[in-house]
């Protein structure tokens, strides 16, 4: 704030007495990132003039901030938001963030402009009837070829040949990646089967192998995921013929395969015949994509490319490219008894949005979003506190040796924080790693995020233990 910037809270939504609404406003804007540690406030005069109210009000407004901790003085220079205020503040209801979900940064003005014509033009279409009615189990052709159309910017953006990308007769339309992943090791796993996985995965797919009665092995991965040598032990120890990972943007870790970590990969993956899901959820985020692994190993790789990490969740579509039409056609057959259909209003809009561009418009401002997001969390947390992408949706925080996640993780719900500690993530039983995952996608706004960030800045540079106030 610039010396001649008053700050003016805002009070017309609040009652009670007028001190206390103007120190609940600052308390407020701490938490939502519009005043940060460290930044002078003005002089209770000025702002008594400002908001043309008595200096005696102003005067116990910042008494009532003193003593809540959210300002210190200094003689001769003024008021500050202290440095403690984001961390130490009780929450606020409008404070809060949840930072559990791993959701994109919405674009809300050009979601609204575009929800609008393209649900106008669904409605208007000549064979309306059709759009809405039952369709095969895979989606109709339409939203077949508009998910290979989605695929072939994913191989080309990698630098490959549009003519390497799937076809539409492989190409095959779910309900959104957990139904697609359901499917898929309900396919090609029967129960009791071993199927590998990152030492870290994605709980979604953890949870389905447990349905299903799979036995998940962990296997070793560095900072690019992966470790093909690792794999090709793990495949000989345990017999295993089905392996489950995420090369780009990795969840939770943010690790993303380097060119010759996939042709590595996929090199053993064909010397030992396994078969492959290859969840690319964040692939069409990442402005220098790596080559998919369903391009180096195609007879061997189920590719999965959902849109709700980079278009928007409301859709609930994913593609999956099978290795060939054979499979497409099996694939097909276990959607059918899973979940009949992809809802025709949401597969329809996104195959509308696909062939006309505007989901790349909107790919491309969310991964804008992303990049200013995680510019800002350079910013904020301290540096090398953390692993992340430059356009990656969530960030893994490494934590202080005498923090263990869950305390960490209960006291950010104290300051309106809801994270997620590393155990969710283990895909068997390994030691749990000192770390959480932060989502950046999920605050409304830049201020918002600002303030969540601040508010975990002030944990790590806190007193640590994670005491938890039992006796």
């Amino acid at each position: 704030m610039a010396d001649d910037d008053v700050w003016k809270p805002r009070l017309s939504d609040r009652g009670g007495p007028l001190y206390l609404a103007i120190a609940d406003a600052m308390a407020a804007d701490i938490g939502a990132g519009r005043l940060v540690p460290g930044e002078r406030l003005p002089t209770q005069r000025a702002l008594a003039e400002a908001l043309g109210i008595d200096l005696t009000t102003v005067t116990r407004a910042y008494a009532e901030a003193r003593h809540r901790g959210l300002l210190s003085g200094v003689v001769g220079r003024g008021t500050f938001i202290s440095d403690r205020a984001a961390a130490d503040m009780a929450p606020l209801a409008q404070g809060d963030i949840d930072m559990s979900m791993n959701v994109p940064p919405q674009p809300l003005a050009l979601l609204r402009t575009h929800l609008a014509q393209g649900l106008e033009r669904f409605v208007r279409a000549p064979d309306l009837g059709r759009r809405l009615g039952y369709r095969a189990a895979g989606g109709g052709a339409t939203e077949r070829t508009a998910g290979a159309a989605w695929l072939r910017r994913r191989y080309t953006a990698a630098g490959l040949a549009a003519n390497t990308s799937p076809h539409a007769d492989r190409v095959l339309v779910a309900p959104g990646a957990q139904a697609a992943l359901h499917a898929l090791l309900s396919l090609l796993a029967q129960r009791a089967d071993v199927v590998l996985a990152e030492t870290l995965s994605y709980p979604g797919f953890t949870a389905i192998a447990a349905r299903l009665g799979l036995r998940v092995v962990a296997v070793d991965c560095d900072g690019e995921g992966l470790v093909p040598d690792a794999v090709a032990a793990a495949c000989r120890s345990s017999g295993a013929r089905l392996l489950y990972c995420t090369p780009t943007h990795h969840n939770p870790t943010t690790a993303t395969m380097s060119e010759g970590r996939r042709q590595a990969l996929a090199a053993m993956i064909q010397a030992q015949g396994l078969t492959v899901v290859e969840d690319d959820a964040y692939g069409a985020l990442a402005a220098t994509p790596g080559t998919p692994l369903a391009a180096l190993a195609p007879a061997q790789v189920w590719h999965v490319a959902t849109l709700s990490k980079c278009l928007t969740p409301a859709l609930r579509t994913a593609y999956v490219a099978a290795p060939d039409a054979i499979q497409a056609e099996r694939f097909e057959g276990v959607l059918r008894t899973q979940t009949q259909m992809p809802s025709p209003l949401a597969a329809g809009l996104a195959a509308d949005w696909i062939l006309d561009g505007t989901a790349a418009t909107l790919a491309e401002a969310i991964r804008a979003e992303a990049a200013t997001r995680q510019r800002l969390a350079a910013e904020l947390l301290p540096p090398g506190s953390y692993q992340a992408q430059p356009d990656s949706l969530h960030l893994w925080l490494n934590l202080p040796p005498d923090w263990t996640p869950h305390a960490f993780v209960q006291r950010a719900a104290r300051t309106g924080l809801t994270l997620v500690a590393g155990d969710a993530f283990l895909s068997s039983d390994t030691p749990v790693p000192a770390a959480v995952r932060l989502a950046l996608g999920a605050a409304p706004d830049a201020a918002s995020l600002k303030g969540a960030l601040i508010r975990v800045a002030g944990l790590l540079a806190g007193p640590r233990g994670g005491a938890t106030g039992v006796i």
